[in-house]
């Protein structure tokens, strides 16, 4: 986040330029499209081998423990993706 915030300064956004601009004791910024992603994209968080889950099933006597790793790339994948269109979708409204 701290790269992207000089990526604004270098952008000439005037949010970022001065840290001396207060208002009311607190520095106001918006995030830029970019940091909107970056964290969008955190919290999807693509888990490729879920494995505490595994270890959870394998500990309370799973038959199968590893079953839950093609449900678990599926439904990361489609949270993932959703975040990537909804992100898209609204850069293009602003611009």
């Amino acid at each position: 986040m701290e790269e992207l915030a000089k990526l604004e300064q270098d952008r000439g956004n005037p949010a970022y330029l001065s840290d001396s601009k207060r208002t009311g004791g607190k520095q106001e910024r918006i995030a830029s499209n970019e940091m909107c992603t970056f964290l969008i994209l955190n919290i999807s968080s693509l888990q490729l081998i879920p494995v505490n889950m595994i270890a959870y099933r394998q500990q309370y006597g799973s038959v199968n423990p590893a079953g839950i790793i093609a449900p678990a790339i599926m439904a990361t994948f489609v949270s993932t993706a959703v975040a990537v269109v909804y992100c898209k979708v609204k850069n293009r409204k602003k611009i």
